[in-house]
């Protein structure tokens, strides 16, 4: 077997397995749209959640009591902004104060049996994932930070991330399961109850109730967090359209490769990539005007890369938030370690592509500050 389909298979079992069982029963209105050619990989998922079903039972008969009595601080930091927008850098850097507990990735994988698995699951999880994302080599071992995201997916059907497995759907499933236009109150009970609980782990297997969470679908689901934590912090991070663009197809490209269930093209990719984008931000905007200005900061991807420790000490400043000076060494270590690390490069965009993202991405110019390209203007190689 090739060194590519290896990956691809690590990269599988990690995203594709450990589904709850209920989660695929509840999804089985969907298997008139599956792809006949693709039912090898929906038996696998399908054989990967009720593997792991004696785990998830066992987890939940011996800790759920142990997990139900935690207790959240009040004050847990979101970082929130649209993908590929370094939100996955700051994670990383903003990880490293030890005041914070974070979801990991292992948690991520296995959310329903990762306290009664955790001496031996993420040993087995981390020889057959790689440790490096498919979407731009990023280090990805078992105890990083992760986004809530993907764990949201394995335990209710209302993750927005179930797109990657439904990209026919994608739309209808944001503006259903994240705008929750439409999706019935119980749905918005039960997503906010099962977010809760996979905190609560994170808070347990870190051994700290204050939390830093990282989640590109939370930048639309603000008023939701303030429910559940009205003194949260946010930080918002953003980047050029002509950056985020190229990226985000890119990261749909790879994902959907390992995961989709549907027959798709390169323009469901585009449509969904550029739909995604303008509600995404649509909402942001809308939702930030009524949060409280001394809990959500604005920075850019630029600053944060060029000028690091600067801005994040205006993070934690403008914030209140202490303890920046005792994280800051650890920070620079961190920085000076990865000084290496180069980012994926994409070619030109095309005029055609420029001309839509002027046209479809204005908010992104106009509420951010980016300068638009004109037309005429050579196109550069861009970074993911």
């Amino acid at each position: 077997m090739s060194k590519r389909s290896d990956r691809d298979l690590g990269y599988q079992l990690g995203l594709l397995s450990f589904i709850r069982p209920t989660t695929l029963l509840r999804l089985t209105h969907r298997l008139p749209s599956l792809s006949p050619r693709r039912l090898p990989r929906t038996l696998g998922i399908a054989a990967g959640g009720w593997i792991g079903a004696p785990l998830q039972l066992s987890q939940w008969l011996r800790r759920r009591r142990e997990i139900d009595a935690v207790e959240l601080d009040d004050e847990p930091v979101f970082i929130i902004g649209h993908w590929r927008s370094g939100t996955t850098h700051l994670h990383n850097l903003m990880s490293l104060d030890e005041q914070f507990g974070c979801l990991r990735m292992f948690e991520a994988l296995a959310p329903d049996c990762s306290i009664s698995t955790q001496r031996w699951l993420p040993k087995v999880l981390a020889k057959a994932v790689p440790e490096q994302r498919p979407m731009d080599n990023m280090s990805w071992p078992m105890d990083a930070p992760q986004e809530e995201e993907i764990p949201l997916a394995k335990v209710t059907p209302y993750s927005w991330y179930l797109q990657f497995l439904f990209p026919k759907q994608a739309i209808a499933t944001f503006e259903r399961y994240v705008l929750m236009n439409g999706a019935p109150a119980r749905a918005r009970s039960e997503f906010k109850k099962k977010y809760l609980r996979l905190l609560k782990v994170a808070a347990l297997h870190d051994q700290s109730n204050r939390l830093l969470l990282k989640n590109p679908v939370n930048t639309a689901r603000v008023p939701m967090l303030l429910e559940l934590f009205p003194n949260a912090r946010f930080v918002f991070i953003h980047r050029s359209p002509y950056e985020v663009y190229p990226s985000t197809v890119n990261l749909h490209r790879k994902i959907l490769g390992l995961t989709a269930l549907q027959d798709y093209d390169e323009a469901i990719i585009e449509s969904n990539v550029l739909e995604i984008y303008e509600r995404v931000m649509q909402r942001y905007v809308e939702d930030a005007a009524h949060v409280p200005e001394d809990q959500l900061i604005e920075i850019s991807y630029e600053e944060l890369v060029d000028h690091p420790l600067e801005t994040l000490e205006r993070v934690y400043r403008s914030l209140h938030i202490c303890g920046f000076a005792a994280a800051r060494g650890r920070i620079a270590d961190y920085l000076e370690s990865i000084s290496g690390y180069r980012r994926n490069a994409f070619s030109s965009l095309s005029e055609r592509e420029v001309e839509t993202i002027n046209e479809r991405w204005a908010i992104g110019f106009d509420r951010f500050g980016y300068k638009r390209r004109e037309l005429t203007e050579p196109a550069l190689v861009r970074s993911a």
